[in-house]
């Protein structure tokens, strides 16, 4: 009965960061579909380039075109940390 109670005490703890993290997806999703649009472009057609260059043109030509076009994206967005983790 004791570990019982440990369990189902611990699990109450995890309901706490469970319904946070619902939170987050819940606006993340809206903003899903501009971060995803940049990533892949960011794949497709920039990738091979330098950092300067590619830092300019997607954050002064492409955000100025997805903010034009009223595409929700996530402020400060970096397509990097979208496509993969710092370790990755």
């Amino acid at each position: 009965m004791s570990l019982a109670n440990r369990l189902v005490n611990g699990l109450a703890d995890e309901n706490v960061r469970w319904n946070k993290n619902v939170g987050t997806l819940g606006g993340e999703r809206v903003t899903m579909i501009g971060d995803a649009l940049i990533s892949a472009a960011f794949v497709s057609y920039i990738g091979p380039f330098s950092y300067t260059f590619r830092d300019n043109l997607w954050k002064s030509v492409w955000l100025d075109d997805i903010i034009v076009k009223k595409i929700p994206y996530t402020e400060g967005v970096d397509p990097l940390a979208v496509l993969a983790t710092p370790s990755e």
